[in-house]
């Protein structure tokens, strides 16, 4: 063998602990070796045969309940909350997070500040500004995991037990879960076809108002100004906190688009939370949250005990992807996209279920809803759907005291043409 070969394989042994060099003597091979670092046997731990005391939770603990994630992940359609992941550009992504680690520093690798990578938050504050009115600073700027975890953060920070909170109803069910576990007394606001109704009752003293102006969830309304402006007005004469909740209105198909409360707020009590999770794909865990100036030191102190920050790459790929134009070209795409699937479902839902099934018109958003004018229950529908490898969502599940007309909460966004087409027969079989 060549004796470069020798040397560097040597060389490897003893960076990996194999071997040792004395000076002026030979390499020996080491007397302790590495792998006797990696493992320890342990005494076999004696069982005792007298019951343990179980562990005893929290307030907090007893009050957690499951949340019930509704997607099936091999359904043909119409899966809820899901972008068009076959249509993202992954090679452009790769490409990107090849060129952003190659030029990755040291100082880089050591982490970052609780709020996120600056430059990312920079870049926010500026797309805030023109695409929803949102006048922010850098400093405002909150990464997080997403949507779930702003919520979590404000509803620690804001919400003590017993606190009255209050919540769409049908609303967000890890909205639901999360102010339950803290111990919040939740009153339910109705929705209409302009959103959240604010309650006619003064004196809740609330303090935090949980809805979904852009595009309500699960049933689509888009919040006129007239109540955006009515539910500001509730909140600054009572003292509430509003988190807004704007997960997916990026992608409007028609009317101009409508400021943020965030934008409309002259008191500065609206929290605005996005998702990159629903407009990038869902696997990637960044959002973002803007927090009034007076919460900034709060957040910060809550964010750092909790997780300290997100991985500096993703974030850096997610700047470099907003800065050089792909994030608006991709939500471009992927508006024009949405919008010929509701199309190309609403006209399938007419041509197939006329009369029987009623698709609600939406603005904005990846699902709609439709009501059963047939009289069948919801679940028994969605139930045989599910053996069809179809997913619908009984709008009842999203219900927390109200009561809504039997309907069906069902997505497009990622779901191509041909499943729509195959999917909505589907429904047409099962539903009278």
């Amino acid at each position: 063998m060549a004796r470069g070969t020798i040397i560097s394989a040597i060389e490897r042994l003893k960076d990996e602990g194999y071997l040792k060099s004395i000076p002026g003597s030979k390499t020996f091979v080491a007397n302790v070796l590495p792998e006797k670092f990696l493992s320890r046997s342990l005494p076999p731990v004696a069982v005792h045969s007298g019951h343990s005391k179980p562990v005893a939770l929290s307030e907090y603990g007893k009050r957690l309940r499951p949340v019930r994630y509704y997607a099936q992940p091999r359904t043909i359609a119409f899966r809820v909350n899901l972008p068009a992941l076959d249509l993202f550009p992954i090679d452009l992504w790769t490409k990107m997070a090849a060129k952003k680690w190659r030029g990755a520093s040291t100082s880089l690798l050591l982490g970052g500040e609780p709020f996120g990578y600056l430059p990312l938050r920079t870049s926010l504050s500026s797309y805030l500004r023109t695409s929803r009115s949102i006048i922010c600073d850098p400093e405002q700027v909150l990464i997080t995991s997403g949507i779930q975890e702003a919520l979590d953060l404000s509803t620690r920070i804001l919400v003590s037990a017993g606190d009255s909170v209050l919540m769409e109803d049908p609303g967000y069910q890890v909205a639901f879960a999360g102010f339950e576990a803290a111990g919040a007394r939740i009153v339910s606001l109705s929705v209409d076809n302009e959103g959240a109704v604010p309650p006619t009752k003064a004196g809740l003293r609330a303090r935090l108002m949980y809805i979904t102006p852009g595009h309500q969830f699960p049933t689509g309304a888009t919040m006129s100004y007239r109540r955006r402006m009515q539910i500001l007005r509730y909140a600054h004469t009572e003292g509430t906190c509003i988190f807004e909740d704007d997960y997916d209105s990026e992608f409007r198909f028609e009317g101009s688009p409508l400021p943020a409360l965030h934008g409309l707020d002259s008191k500065a009590q609206v929290i605005f939370a996005g998702s990159f999770n629903k407009t990038l794909f869902p696997s990637l865990r960044l959002g973002y949250m803007v927090v009034p100036h007076g919460l900034v030191d709060a957040f910060k102190m809550c964010k750092s005990i909790s997780c300290r920050h997100h991985p500096w790459g993703d974030q850096a790929i997610l700047h470099a992807f907003i800065e050089e134009g792909h994030y608006v070209r991709h939500l471009r795409r992927m508006r024009k996209v949405y919008s010929e699937r509701l199309q190309l479902l609403a006209d399938e839902v007419r041509k197939h279920l006329e009369g029987a099934l009623e698709l609600l018109p939406v603005e904005a958003g990846m699902q709609t809803v439709g009501w059963l004018r047939t009289g069948q229950n919801p679940e028994d529908i969605a139930a045989l759907a599910l053996e069809e490898n179809v997913d619908v969502i009984p709008l009842s599940r999203y219900c927390y005291r109200r009561q809504v007309p039997p309907g069906l909460q069902i997505g497009f966004g990622g779901v191509d043409g041909k499943s729509i087409l195959q999917g909505v027969q589907i429904l047409a079989k099962l539903i009278s």
